[in-house]
């Protein structure tokens, strides 16, 4: 143990510096716990009437109530959802949805960049003539409110409208 390199009496050191600094915090800690109980409830309430007035004082434009109407607002599903929970939300819960692959298609967003337009079907990004990941399915027409799919196997299309 004699024979300790720079490099380790260093870290032995710094070891050291640590519990020390974590004794203090957790020591510490607790008195600053005790201190909260004798936080005056009046000053609270003060600030808290000086924020509403300062809110009243600049009233929302329209584009902020409808921001906050809709964050308020229920929104239906999670945006972090993975790609194939799409697929088991747009399938429904009868026998016929399960066999049936066009009951598993979920349109659920439309970009337009002027020069390109994309559908989210199923978590993926699709354009116009490419194929989807179900079988036989070839996006025709992309909308804001529906795309249209052509079927290549029974020769029949489908549209398929926009979920919010």
């Amino acid at each position: 143990m004699a024979n300790l390199s720079k490099r380790e009496i260093i870290i032995i050191i710094a070891m050291i510096f640590v519990v020390f600094y974590g004794a203090c915090s957790l020591l510490g800690g607790a008195k600053m716990l005790k201190n909260t109980k004798d936080i005056d409830q009046t000053k609270i309430d003060g600030n808290i009437n000086g924020i509403a007035s300062d809110l009243m004082k600049n009233p929302l434009d329209l584009s902020d109530e409808y921001i906050v109407g809709r964050a308020e607002a229920d929104w239906g599903k999670s945006p972090f959802w993975e790609k194939g929970t799409y697929a088991e939300w747009g399938g429904g819960n009868d026998e016929k949805s399960k066999d049936d692959p066009a009951a598993k298609i979920v349109y659920s967003g439309y970009v337009d960049t002027g020069q390109k337009k994309m559908a989210v079907i199923n978590g993926l990004e699709y354009s116009v003539g490419e194929k989807l990941e179900i079988e036989g399915y070839v996006l025709r027409d992309i909308t804001a409110r529906k795309v249209v799919l052509s079927n290549k196997n029974s020769k029949s299309e489908l549209e398929v409208i926009i979920q919010d």
